[in-house]
């Protein structure tokens, strides 16, 4: 027999709590009721439905309508329209829940004026109630009231909204006049040392992976046990404390990274002690994303953490920067092993579980592992790390939220003009990643401050591919400002995926671009932006490089040696 310890890499979440709204449990009579539209589409019928047949039960009712000020194609409410609706609403009725990001942010509004004394229903698609349910524990109102209707909103006709909407009607009654009963049962937290006995070690690591996958831990291939003398080994390889804290909230479940979570989360990927700074500085790059980390990571997109390093770290890691950098393959462990390792911190310590937060619709392998080493003898350019404004001897750790992106196949041109067409014969006709275009109508924001944030595409540069361009005399702004000229479609086009009507969303977002109504064959890039292309040299010796359409900006930090 055998016994095998080990440590749990759940990391405990920042709380607080919220108390819900009082209800007054006499009917909406007398009342005023708001009608909150996150723009998804579909959700404008819903709310009308809503408003009917209330009206029709309770014709002293006011009603008034409400959308987000920051966002695109999901408008959130920021703490001033919060503010607004608590000042001339007496409750609101939130709408829609049916996708990770406009879920996740429909719930945090409504958690929001319930802190401000506002009865609020949420609308929300049976898919997504996990998620918004999770949503609403982990800003601190687990009992928050919401009326969940069999479907999501998406492609479904005005005829289907209103066979769902209209017998869910009882239900705003119900969440907006009767008290809410908050689920006091407290978590209970496993414990921080855990044992599995088996017939040898081996058989104590199956039942260890069998456990973890168990419980929602695992990322689904096999992992190294987490004992007490591997992490310590592990925090051998940085002088900072175990307790030491890395990230406070990381999103998307605010979880506080501690260097000991990351140490055992690194264990289990496969990492080596020499690897901790890089994996501190994973979290702390993954911070600097900002709300977009959370964006991103709630998604039903296939967006995924792409991780480039740059700098003395390169080699001195043995990170693979040719042939087959992004795996798979002995020659790219280093890489393999810390881009897992973020996936498992962000599900373990961000939260970031599938079908609880993540509800990425079909997922991506990416989200396994993406990390990429930049080909610094190859580049003809300025080097990655000092064109994010670090030194030469600093080393560099980068992510970039990214959508997938296709292959750039090309041998036989010869000038970069060729060469980037190639490209552009892809990004100038293709609108159906969400990030195509999205700056025109609001782009991604933050709504707890209003900041706006730029999607950054990514460009892979083969090295045969660095050469040619630089061969012709061209920089790296050259490739952008030609990439950004050539990836044009038509306005008409670059809408489809914005909810109509349109003059609403680029109004809000774009007021000087107002012309475009008039003239929908103007082509318009599919960047706000040049510098929202990003050129990455990475890669061996062939006519592919590779590219990624962006969800985030770019967060970059030094690799500090603690």
């Amino acid at each position: 027999m055998a016994t095998l310890e080990f440590l749990n890499p759940v990391a405990e979440t920042e709380f607080h709590h919220v108390p819900p709204a009082a209800r007054a449990g006499t009917g909406l009579d007398g009342r005023t009721v708001g009608l909150f539209w996150n723009m998804k589409p579909g959700g404008d019928v819903a709310l009308r439905v809503v408003r009917e047949k209330l009206a029709a039960r309770f014709p002293g009712a006011a009603f008034r309508d409400y959308v987000g000020s920051v966002g695109s194609s999901v408008r959130l409410a920021t703490p001033e329209d919060q503010d607004r609706m608590a000042a001339e609403c007496d409750v609101v009725i939130g709408t829609t829940g049916d996708c990770g990001g406009c879920t996740s942010w429909l719930i945090h509004s409504m958690v929001g004026l319930e802190e401000r004394g506002v009865a609020t229903a949420s609308i929300v698609a049976r898919h997504f109630l996990d998620d918004a349910q999770r949503s609403a524990s982990v800003l601190g109102l687990a009992g928050l009231p919401m009326v969940v209707i069999d479907h999501t909103l998406n492609n479904a006709t005005e005829a289907d909204i209103r066979g769902m909407l209209e017998p869910a009607v009882p239900g705003f009654v119900t969440a907006l006049t009767e008290p809410v009963v908050e689920d006091a049962r407290p978590a209970v937290a496993p414990a921080e040392t855990e044992t599995l006995d088996g017939d040898d070690l081996l058989d104590c690591a199956a039942g260890y992976n069998a456990l973890l996958v168990e419980r929602g831990w695992s990322d689904g291939l096999p992992l190294v046990p987490a004992t007490p003398a591997s992490v310590a080994r592990m925090l051998a390889g940085t002088k900072l404390a175990p307790g030491t804290v890395v990230a406070k909230a990381l999103y998307p479940g605010l979880g506080v990274a501690t260097v000991e979570k990351i140490a055992v989360n690194g264990v289990m990927a496969g990492c080596r002690p020499e690897h901790m700074p890089v994996l501190i500085a994973l979290v702390r790059a993954y911070e600097g994303l900002g709300i977009l980390g959370k964006t991103q990571a709630i998604s039903t997109g296939p967006n995924a953490p792409m991780v480039l390093l740059s700098g003395p770290v390169v080699e001195r890691l043995g990170l693979n920067f040719g042939t087959c950098g992004a795996g798979p393959g002995s020659p790219s462990h280093v890489n393999t092993v810390i881009g897992r390792a973020l996936r498992l911190i962000l599900m373990n310590i961000g939260q970031a579980y599938p079908n609880v937060l993540d509800m990425d619709t079909i997922g991506s392998p990416n989200k396994y592992s993406f990390c990429l080493a930049e080909n610094a003898g190859a580049n003809p350019f300025e080097p990655w790390n000092q064109s994010k404004g670090y030194a030469q001897g600093d080393s560099t750790l980068s992510i970039a939220c990214v959508y997938p992106g296709p292959d750039i196949y090309d041998i036989t041109a010869t000038r970069p003009e060729e060469l980037l067409d190639t490209l552009i014969s892809m990004t100038g006709s293709y609108n159906g990643t969400a990030s195509a275009g999205r700056w025109l109508f609001g782009g991604r924001g933050d709504p707890t401050t209003g900041q706006k944030y730029r999607e950054h595409h990514v460009l892979l540069l083969a090295p045969v591919h660095a050469a040619l361009v630089a061969s012709h005399g061209w920089s790296l702004d050259d490739v952008r400002q030609y990439l950004h000229r050539g990836s044009r479609i038509p306005f008409r086009r670059l809408g489809l995926n914005i909810v109509k009507p349109q003059e609403a969303a680029l109004a809000a977002a774009k007021p000087e671009l107002s012309w475009l109504l008039d003239q929908p064959d103007t082509l318009v890039s599919i960047a706000e932006r040049p510098e929202c292309f990003e050129v990455f040299v990475t890669g061996g010796d062939g006519g592919r490089s590779q590219f990624y359409y962006g969800g985030s900006e770019i967060s970059t930090v030094r690799i500090e040696e603690f």
